[in-house]
């Protein structure tokens, strides 16, 4: 039993209840658009001095009877309404939707892509100016670790017919292999002034793929024979493969294999051995003394060179065992195979760990990906 401070205890608690009201206010969806619901708005640091200089304004313009300063003073709190209200409306027009993710390795950074499109209600116009996205849980495992901001300029163009098309790429990086619930991303925009912050934060129901940090180790590669039983190249008795050899004959072997013709010619005893036809199947395994994490990573970069050299294999493993089979769906369905096997992490919600600064793309200035690179790891392109 973990014995908790009640303060550790507290914000536990806190923060499932308020998992809870956002997964009723913002119900979880791979398509957002916001509305009055899910937008939330206070002023920024700028904002609020700029309250406090309105309201000294106004108490040194009521003191001393100085009417500029009264009208300075209503000038800046007009402002600061205005301001609201176009900060709002413009976070308001602001609709996401989730694009495929692709499985990266624990040892790499992935990408969460989400594509900016038009709202419903408010076709035609478009969300200006900067949006600050950052991973709402947990950013690092360290617990002095700062939360990281990742900044997209959006490009407001509408003159194109399918409206705002904006790829947003927010880095993502995960420590352990396994498959995970991603949590939800906080999105803040305070154009125009920067006097007010909108914010949100949304879910898109998405999972992704952590396949294992490939390793080079030793790793057992078998043929496969084409009744499905493991081989290597080697002689056989068999008379329905290829002729291999003539031996000597030894007492106990089947007579129906000796060679007569060799026996009335010069009275030697030998019989046939032939050579098993294999196919170029292969059956990728390990050694069953190492262990989990270094077993899935010897398979991995075994699977992943199998795969370039354009092999037929497969992969037998504890729990997993795969047929022999080729091509790109064939490596993703190892691979996530090997990513989940035996591991407590999967289904949780990750520790989304310091990346690098994504870098912003528009779909108009993006060539469209190739089917041979859609879907596969960073680790086979």
């Amino acid at each position: 039993m973990v014995n908790r401070s009640p303060l550790a205890w507290f914000k536990q608690r806190y923060k499932r209840r308020w998992m809870t009201w956002l997964d009723k206010r913002i119900p979880p969806d791979e398509s957002v658009q916001l509305s009055l619901n899910s937008i939330f708005i206070l002023p920024t640091g700028f904002g609020w001095s700029f309250i406090v200089m309105a309201f000294c304004l106004f108490l040194l313009g009521t003191n001393y009877q100085n009417n500029l300063m009264l009208l300075l003073c209503y000038l800046m709190l007009a402002i600061m309404l205005l301001a609201l209200f176009y900060s709002h409306q413009n976070f308001a027009r602001l609709a996401l939707k989730v694009q495929h993710i692709k499985g990266f390795h624990c040892n790499e950074q992935g990408e969460f892509p989400l594509q900016v499109v038009s709202h419903n209600e408010h076709p035609g116009k478009c969300c200006y100016g900067t949006l600050q996205i950052s991973w709402l849980l947990s950013t690092s495992q360290a617990p002095n670790a700062k939360k990281i901001y990742y900044e997209f300029p959006l490009n407001g163009d509408v003159s194109r017919s399918n409206g705002q098309r904006d790829t947003l790429d927010i880095p993502l990086s995960i420590a352990h292999r396994g498959k995970y619930y991603l949590p939800r991303l906080t999105i803040a925009c305070d154009f125009p002034l920067g006097l007010f912050k909108c914010w949100t934060h949304l879910d898109f129901k998405a999972w992704v793929t952590v396949y294992p940090e490939p390793l080079e180790g030793r790793v057992n590669v078998a043929q496969q024979e084409a009744d499905g039983e493991q081989s290597l190249l080697a002689p056989s008795l068999s008379g329905t493969a290829d002729f291999y050899a003539l031996t000597d004959y030894e007492v106990g072997q089947p007579l129906n294999r000796v060679a007569w013709k060799q026996v009335a010619k010069n009275g030697s005893w030998v019989i046939k051995q032939f050579t098993t036809s294999l196919s170029d199947n292969h059956i990728v395994s390990v050694p069953p003394s190492f262990n989990v994490e270094e077993a899935v990573s010897i398979l991995t970069h075994q699977v992943l060179l199998l795969h370039g050299q354009q092999k037929t294999y497969g992969i037998k493993y504890r729990s997993i065992d795969i047929p022999p089979s080729n091509g790109r769906a064939h490596l993703l369905a190892c691979l996530e195979a090997l990513a989940v096997v035996e591991n407590r992490n999967s289904a949780e919600t990750p520790h989304i760990v310091r990346g690098s600064k994504s870098a912003y793309r528009s779909t108009a200035n993006i060539d469209g990906d190739t089917v041979s690179q859609s879907d596969l790891p960073h680790g086979v392109r």
